[in-house]
């Protein structure tokens, strides 16, 4: 007959006459696992026989008084797969026979799994969002509203603040025209991306250069006399300034402007500012 342990479930191969009529317990070689078995009770009977509720401490106690011992020559198993001491029986492993641990199967299966979850959120970005919906309910996307501008008449409430103009000599350029200031939210709400429109106009009033920015940049007058032209654009352009200071300005709030004509026009004879531009801060 076949019995197999409960505990590791390896199976043994054993000669019915060996546990008697009404059974023994016996010890499984692999795991030391006491359990009891008993000869099938007639020819319809299963072939694997489990321990159920086995109380094997007491039993032994009532069969020999004594848990039972090793035998010292396990080491010599006979063909039939056992050997006795004491009435008990040591089962020994058959060389046909596997052992099958479920819980040495499941780690393996769940340490497979893992690596292979960690190998796709490393190589496959795309994997991720992927592992992440399954743990996420999905929400409806919310449409992107774009930021109301303000212009015309509805920025009016941008003022223009310490302006002044002056004449610096770059030793690259020539004569440099200079319009620095500061524009201040005077709406009782935040503002931000003020854009200021600059002319420069003739004796007949007439449009002689007209430059359009969003304040934010401000250069110091060395640099005003040494940078390039494409160096003192780039630097009066730098988005960096634009979004340290010109965004989210709450009211009473001001930020810096300047805005530079190189060799402005001999038919030059004054300048104008205003504010055409601004928005309100993403809620």
């Amino acid at each position: 007959m076949i019995i197999q342990c409960p505990n590791c479930d390896t199976r043994y191969r054993l000669d019915d006459a060996r546990l008697g009529q009404d059974g023994t317990q016996v010890r499984c070689s692999r795991c030391s696992h006491v359990f009891f078995a008993a000869p099938p009770r007639s020819e319809d009977d299963a072939e694997v026989v489990q321990d159920s509720e086995f109380d094997w401490l007491k039993d032994m106690n009532v069969a020999g008084g004594s848990e039972p011992q090793e035998t010292s020559e396990q080491n010599t198993v006979q063909d039939t797969g056992y050997e006795t001491k004491d009435g008990n029986i040591t089962l020994e492993i058959q060389s046909s026979e596997q052992p099958r641990t479920r819980a040495v199967t499941w780690a393996a299966v769940a340490i497979a799994l893992i690596s292979l979850a960690l190998g796709a959120l490393l190589y496959f970005p795309d994997a991720r969002d992927y592992i992440r919906s399954w743990f996420t309910s999905a929400e409806p996307e919310m449409p992107i509203q774009e930021p109301e501008v303000l212009a015309g008449d509805q920025v009016s409430q941008i003022s223009l603040q310490n302006v002044r103009q002056y004449f610096v000599s770059n030793e690259k350029i020539g004569q440099l025209f200079v319009v620095e200031g500061k524009a201040r939210n005077d709406f009782p709400t935040a503002m931000e991306l003020i854009k200021i429109e600059a002319n420069l106009f003739d004796e007949q009033g007439e449009v002689v250069e007209r430059k359009e920015f969003l304040a934010g940049n401000t250069v110091s007058l060395f640099q005003l006399q040494i940078l390039s032209q494409e160096e003192l654009e780039a630097a009066l352009q730098a988005k960096v300034g634009i979004l340290s200071n010109n965004t989210n300005l709450r009211p009473g709030m001001d930020v810096p402007f300047m805005v530079v004509f190189p060799n402005p026009p001999e038919s030059v004879q004054e300048y104008g500012l205003k504010v055409i531009e601004a928005q309100h801060p993403p809620q």
